[in-house]
């Protein structure tokens, strides 16, 4: 049984964020909570989200049709995969329902289903479950668990649904599931309907910015890099994984990726003790992994090319004791003419342990890093190279 009398986890439970329904509604939000919801979870945060919400009713011969696209502000509690809900009702007759925001098409705005007086909502049982059917009358006192597994293996089956019920092709892509749960109450002193809503986005094993989605070919890397810390997203809370990498950012990556160990400061003529890179920037110097200029500046701000990428991790694998072996041939790619001698055995050790991705039989040695090339990098380098660990 998945109720219990008492909190399971209290120290560790955290209390979810309600927010404000989405559109018009008969119910109410009730004065006091006539429930707690509360997570356990490795890691959860509650950003302020704007999100985009179709809005699809029946029309008289029961099919679906778009009534509007609402732009919405929420609360979004965002929970890693191991997540489990806890909610304990504060008086008798609280029933849950769980609605799926989907993105069956892909054009940014979720489709949220009303079934009206046939609704296609989840409601949950007593041990946990979600189905669609009556509602479940939850008894005062006790505390029913809602896992996340339920919810993704559901909020997937809703996918297919949603674009049954729509016209539409089920997607190809993964999306982290985003759906709103509902604690309902009908107050029997005054027969006003009341309801606290909850809205969770599921992840995997860390939560991830924004502009990361797991239908994307940098997704895993991404992922595995900021799960160990090697690097963190922007201030606006995003990664940015098309935006050009500077040598600052590498040096602090390695530098990172190594135990951020102190070294002398730097003879960097434009770096300064106090700039957020300079203990990086000075390792680096120390270990000989990235060179300056002729005129004695380090450029921080300056983009790396993918050869000199290439350059550095192969310096970067000597100082580490990996392999330097080499055994892939650049005959195949038609500009292999244009990498740079000074790279051609760092470029050749790249492409054997697959650490720069290519297309169109096109090195590109010369083009700009972006911060998703150098995260596919690491996370190749890491596994063919370095820890080879799973995870």
């Amino acid at each position: 049984m998945k109720a219990i009398t008492q909190w399971m986890t209290a120290a560790l439970a955290a209390v979810l964020t309600a927010s404000l329904s989405i559109g018009p509604g008969l119910a109410a939000p009730p004065a006091e909570p006539f429930a707690d919801f509360r997570i356990d979870a490795a890691s959860m945060d509650v950003p302020d989200r704007d999100i985009s919400v179709c809005l699809c009713q029946r029309d008289s011969g029961g099919a679906f049709q778009a009534d509007g696209v609402q732009e919405y502000s929420c609360k979004l509690n965002r929970v890693t995969e191991d997540a489990s809900f806890y909610i304990q009702p504060r008086t008798d007759g609280v029933w849950v329902t769980v609605d799926y925001l989907t993105d069956v098409n892909g054009d940014g705005v979720y489709e949220l289903l009303d079934g009206g007086g046939a609704p296609v909502w989840d409601v949950m049982d007593e041990q946990g479950g979600l189905a669609q059917g009556e509602a479940v009358l939850l008894s005062s006192g006790q505390t029913y668990i809602l896992s996340t597994r339920t919810l993704a293996d559901r909020y997937q089956q809703a996918v297919q649904r949603n674009a049954g019920e729509l016209g539409l092709e089920a997607p190809d892509r993964k999306d982290f599931p985003l759906c709103r749960i509902t604690l309902r109450h009908t107050d029997p002193a005054d027969g006003q309907s009341y309801e606290q809503l909850y809205y969770l986005e599921l992840y995997g094993k860390i939560l991830l910015p924004f502009d990361v989605s797991p239908d994307q070919w940098y997704y895993s890397a991404v992922e595995y890099g900021l799960a160990r810390g090697w690097f963190t997203g922007l201030e606006d809370g995003r990664f940015g994984p098309d935006e050009p990498l500077n040598r600052a950012q590498l040096a602090q990556v390695l530098w990172t990726m190594d135990g951020c160990l102190e070294a002398e400061g730097s003879s960097f003529s434009d770096v300064e003790p106090d700039d957020w890179f300079a203990r990086a920037v000075s390792w680096c110097q120390e270990k000989e992994l990235i060179s300056g200029h002729a005129d004695g500046a380090f450029l921080p701000d300056a983009p790396l090319t993918r050869e000199q990428l290439a350059a550095i991790l192969y310096r970067y694998a000597q100082y580490s004791g990996s392999s330097l072996r080499t055994n892939a041939s650049l005959s195949v790619y038609e500009d292999r003419d244009d990498v740079s001698s000074w790279a051609y055995n760092s470029v050749c050790w790249a492409m054997t342990n697959r650490l720069l991705t290519t297309s169109d039989h096109l090195l590109r040695p010369g083009e700009t890093v972006t911060r998703a090339e150098l995260a596919s990098a690491l996370y190749s380098y890491d596994i063919n190279l370095g820890a080879r660990s799973t995870w």
